[in-house]
């Protein structure tokens, strides 16, 4: 299946680079090397994963962020990638502003 990853989401990861860089250099582009990996997994996996505010989510295999996606023909939308330690309403409010 392809994996289209939206505005919303690629801003996400800029983000979770910015933050993760600052913790250690290094880290940012491990960050964003762990989150392609899980990109290529949604490729095989996608569609089997739990619904929340309309999307199905998953979790990066390497870090505490969860990738949050919608199924469309012939390919899977990821609309948001969100550290999985956000408040739940904060997390609500921003997935229900995404496409």
């Amino acid at each position: 299946m392809n994996v289209v990853v939206a505005a919303g989401a690629k801003i996400d990861i800029a983000k979770s680079y910015t933050f993760y860089e600052r913790q250690s250099g290094g880290w940012g582009s491990y960050f964003r090397k762990c989150i392609i990996e899980d990109l290529f997994q949604l490729e095989a996996t996608a569609g089997i994963h739990r619904i929340i505010n309309g999307y199905h989510h998953v979790k990066s295999a390497s870090f505490n962020s969860i990738l949050y996606y919608r199924m469309e023909p012939n390919q899977v939308v990821v609309v948001a990638i969100l550290d999985g330690r956000m408040n739940p309403e904060k997390r609500d409010r921003i997935l229900t502003r995404r496409p």
